[in-house]
């Protein structure tokens, strides 16, 4: 969904869609229902948002798919790139880090969609909270029951630390 910058309207605009976001190119299309408000101000876009979402996730500790559902909610600046090229480097205020940009009058929607939602998911995602995971040596999911692998041996570059710490204990007791 695009909109030409020039054709928003001085009042603004408001809009409420389904829109497909597809967060890799191997997972299927999710669907994000937003309600969006756009206002522009000159060459200056203002776009106010909220959303609701479930995107379907691995489990960084079993990597299991679990369905996450997600709540956006967001406010964007934009202002044309063509005023943002300028040659050499520059130092950004913390203002500039606010601000993104739009090319050829027009804002693609489905993509500043998709940026919230990529956004909005955890860098760590669990499928429950008490999530076991995978056992290190066989790769058996513990959730659904022990291995039978026998407890992981010391790294030898870390006895000394147990060393330490049953040297605390007896000092607790």
């Amino acid at each position: 969904m695009k909109i030409q910058v020039p054709d928003i309207p001085e009042e603004g605009l408001q809009h409420e869609a389904d829109l497909p976001v597809t967060l890799n190119r191997h997972a299927r299309p999710e669907i994000a229902h937003v309600f969006i408000k756009i206002f522009r101000y000159g060459k200056r876009v203002l776009i106010e948002g909220t959303g609701r979402i479930t995107v379907t996730v691995k489990c960084s500790r079993c990597l299991k798919e679990s369905a996450l559902p997600l709540d956006l909610n967001f406010r964007e600046e934009y202002l044309p790139a063509e005023g943002s090229e300028k040659e050499g480097e520059q130092e950004l205020t913390s203002s500039d880090l606010d601000l993104s940009y739009y090319r050829d009058d027009e804002l693609d929607i489905a993509e500043i969609v998709k940026e919230q939602v990529l956004l909005a998911v955890p860098m760590k995602t669990l499928c429950r909270e008490d999530c076991m995971g995978l056992c290190l040596a066989c790769g058996k999911d513990l959730n659904e029951g022990l291995c039978g692998c026998k407890e992981m041996e010391t790294d030898p570059r870390l006895a000394p630390l147990s060393k330490l710490k049953e040297s605390l204990k007896g000092r607790k007791e």
